[in-house]
């Protein structure tokens, strides 16, 4: 009997042992070697979801590259995407990624709405946003502390198209900045009246006149009063603000009543969509679309690591979108934010929770990412980096035209051919 208590007793130890070294084991491989999960949150359905299936094919490259090179600190990153065509399912599907999928970042999120919704689930359970898509001033503006955006914020792009509008294209059109008549048309969302606010205010800051500015809901489907009143107001440029629907839908107005100003000077989302010169077609020559920097030349990235990995998203992207001329912005866009935040933020974190997140995303300093700006967070998480450049429809593709250290073509059809008469 003693014996076999003995026997007992050694044994019990033996598997304590073992136990408590299986553990110990497992722990620290849960350390490094677990996957660092990662969400992606964009409209795969809906109005938008052309846009949104591009920008998820850019982050699934960008997951793929970083993973190639190792990882995040040594963890292979495992993304897990969901679907949000509005500001509801974007709350649902945020909380889900949260709370079942367990991510820790999540990346998104093309539209304003979608992203402020997202950001109000992020905010309370510590997990970070980091932003590509939507500008709308308030998602840096409202005390959020896990939110990061990669691009310029709605005000200052408006105010950059506005700049342009007074400084450039007024001695184009032989008028001085004081004589131009501007109009102002803008969806009437966060996103589209940051941008319009930001036009406005640099345009009375310049002098320059507006004559009148209108808003809308971006479902509208009958644009003719609205168009009417631009046409009695006789504007010389039309700074519009629009989604990809409602863009095409003014032009065509626009086209219907003899109505089209000397230029057009669109500010993101809807005029820079390659839906847009699609389907209006050789009539969007000259249009301008003031965004961020897109499809710079491959030689502008003089890094070698960076112009390689710039070549291989576009060689990947274009493959998987081959009825494209160019890569989309916001494909560009996304591919930025998620590339940069694995690949130069998250190495930098001596912990991969929020505080040390938010640590890293404040510190890292970049001269460079691939959208052509660098990096350089503000404690709002507004990259103070980031620009938007003057772009313009040409031959169904998008040429940047303004600044001259990023042009990649001169301007043309100012004034613009289907212009009232």
């Amino acid at each position: 009997m003693k014996k076999n208590l003995a026997i007992l007793l050694v044994l019990v130890m033996l598997m304590s042992v073992l136990t408590g070294c299986g553990g110990g084991s497992g722990d620290q491989s849960g350390d490094t070697k677990e996957p660092f999960k990662v969400g992606a949150i964009y409209p795969l359905s809906g109005a938008n979801a052309l846009l949104g299936s591009q920008c998820l094919a850019a982050v699934k490259i960008a997951v793929d590259i970083v993973n190639q090179n190792g990882g995040v600190q040594g963890r292979t990153v495992e993304l897990v995407e969901a679907d949000a065509p509005d500001p509801t399912a974007a709350t649902t599907e945020a909380g889900r990624l949260v709370d079942q999928k367990g991510v820790q970042v999540i990346f998104g999120s093309l539209a304003s709405g979608n992203a402020l919704a997202i950001a109000g689930v992020t905010e309370k359970s510590g997990v970070s946003l980091v932003e590509s898509g939507g500008i709308a001033d308030a998602i840096t503006d409202s005390g959020f502390q896990n939110v990061f955006r990669i691009l310029d914020k709605g005000s200052l792009r408006g105010g950059a198209g506005a700049e342009y509008v007074a400084t450039q294209i007024a001695p184009m059109l032989k008028i001085d900045a004081k004589d131009l008549k501007v109009a102002i048309i803008h969806e009437e969302s966060a996103y589209g009246t940051s941008v319009a606010d930001g036009a406005a205010a640099k345009l009375k800051e310049l002098g320059v006149n507006v004559v009148i500015r209108e808003s809308y809901n971006s479902t509208i489907t009958d644009m003719s009063a609205l168009v009417l009143k631009l046409k009695e107001a006789k504007p010389d440029v039309l700074l519009s603000v629009n989604y990809i629907n409602d863009a095409i839908l003014l032009v065509d107005t626009l086209k219907q009543y003899s109505a089209m100003p000397k230029v057009m000077m669109g500010c993101g989302a809807g005029t820079t969509d390659p839906n847009f010169a699609k389907t209006i077609g050789a009539d969007s020559d000259g249009i301008f679309c003031t965004d961020m920097p897109t499809n710079l030349p491959i030689e502008y990235f003089t890094d070698p690591e960076m112009n390689k990995v710039v070549a291989e998203f576009r060689d990947r992207f274009k493959k998987e979108f081959p009825d494209l001329n160019n890569v989309s912005v916001a494909a560009e866009a996304a591919f930025a934010g998620s590339y940069t935040f694995l690949n130069n933020v998250l190495p930098n974190a001596k912990t991969l929770d929020a505080a040390g997140i938010r640590e890293a995303a404040l510190t890292t300093k970049l001269d460079m990412t691939t959208l052509g700006f660098g990096w350089d967070l503000g404690d709002d998480g507004q990259n103070y980096a980031a620009s938007a450049n003057i772009n313009q429809w040409q031959g169904g593709k998008v040429v940047t035209v303004y600044p001259e250290k990023m042009k990649n073509g001169d301007v043309i059809n100012v004034p613009l051919p289907i212009a009232a008469q």
